[in-house]
Formats: structure tokens, sequence, C-alpha cells
């Protein structure tokens, strides 16, 4: 399987590189129900414009009323930061063998941080959205930022029915991305490649969006944070 995957990546610069049509009808359909149940969304700190919803985690509510999913059981995390395995609900659409987890798995770098996160871009708030995926940035190699093992963010574009929502790179402006739905595509993290999401301007951008880390990171917490009331 990873010689086939591996085969359909198609290379713009360097890791910068897209497989179109990744999903299967089956994990397409499952998403789709996911993208349209209205309840389970919490908008984001970075934006009002950006909500997003954890597939199969329950929530907790934080004293300051922001509501954040409960994490740690998927990467053998749970041993620093304790929660109940009985709030993970592991759909087998994605983690059964063969399945959407494994592929990923298999194309993107070690180690894939498996908490599926649905990241949705409603029409832009004007003069309200000014941070987050909208404003230029990179994630790793910030003045003053820890390392915390991260080695690639990507997403995996869930629809196309939108104006607007293209990726754009700050140092590469002849690259523009239009998400195609079923495409997954792999982000550096360097400030090389320095981007952005344009406002969209009607429909719903739906992602799966996540993040990859090296071995310390991903499988001891070392530097890695967990969302707060005050960062979720």
């Amino acid at each position: 399987m990873k010689e086939i995957l591996e085969s359909q990546k198609i290379f713009i610069e360097k890791d910068l590189w897209y497989i179109p049509n990744f999903l299967t009808e089956e994990e397409f359909a499952n998403f789709k129900k996911h993208c349209d149940e209205p309840t389970g969304w919490y908008i984001t700190s970075r934006s009002p414009s950006i909500r997003n919803k954890f597939i199969g985690v329950n929530y907790r509510l934080h004293p300051k009323g922001t509501v954040c999913p409960s994490r740690g059981i998927d990467l053998g995390l749970s041993a620093v930061f304790p929660t109940d395995e009985d709030q993970h609900y592991k759909d087998p659409v994605f983690w059964k063998d063969g399945g959407l987890l494994d592929r990923l798995s298999i194309v993107l770098p070690d180690y894939l941080v498996k908490n599926t996160t649905l990241q949705s871009f409603w029409p832009f708030t004007e003069g309200v959205d000014n941070d987050g995926a909208f404003k230029w940035h990179h994630e790793k190699g910030n003045p003053g930022q820890k390392d915390d093992g991260m080695k690639a963010a990507w997403s995996l574009y869930l629809s196309d029915d939108f104006e607007g929502g293209e990726l754009l790179f700050k140092n590469k402006p002849e690259i523009v991305i239009k998400p195609k739905a079923g495409m997954l595509i792999n982000i550096p993290i360097t400030e090389e490649f320095t981007h952005k999401v344009t406002p969209v301007t009607s429909g719903i951008r739906h992602t799966l969006y996540g993040v990859c880390f090296d071995y310390k990171g991903a499988h001891y917490g070392e530097n890695r944070t967990i969302s707060t009331g005050d960062d979720c």
C-alpha cells in the first residue's frame, strides 16, 4: 500500500505536496454526516469564523465557558494527561485496518496524532477575524517558541462548494491552492512556507486538520500542551 500511495503524491515544491481523491466513498459519506450535523462545533480562540469539532470525543466546559475536547488517550499520553478512555469512540471507518488513519500514517511524516479534528471556515466576519489561519503564519521556528517536536501539518479537504478559502504562500506568490474535496495536502511548517487562508465569502470550507510529531513529542508529551479554556 505504501508504494501505491507514495506514487500518488504530486509535489509542488520540496515537502509541499498533495494527493487528490484520497478518500473512499464510504469515508467521504461519513465525513459529510459529521459536517452536516449542526451540533458539537465550538468557536476557536483564533477566529469566530473558524469552528472545530472533534469526532468521537466528548467535550468539557471550562470555567470561562470555552468548550474543549477531552484528549490524551490515542497516542499513549494518558499517563501524562489522565482522561477517561470511555470518552473516546473510535469510528471503525477511520480506525479499521487499512482505514483512513492507517493510510494517513503511511504517507505523512512520523508520527501522526490521531485526534481527528474537523476545522471549518464559515464566511469571514469583517473587522473581527484578524488572527489565526487568516493571518500569515508558520508553525515552527517562531521567536521564543519552544520546540515541541512538531514535524508536519496537513489538511484533508472535505468540501469545495464555497468561495474564497484559498491557500497562499507569502514567499511563493506563484503558488495558490484551491481546495478540492478529497485532496490531502502536506504543508511544510517552516518560515519558508509561511502561509494563510483567504477569507471564505460564501459556503463553508470543511477540512480535517492534523499534525505530526517526532517520537518524543508524540508519545511522551514533553513540551506538548493540551488546550485550556484560554486557548481552545
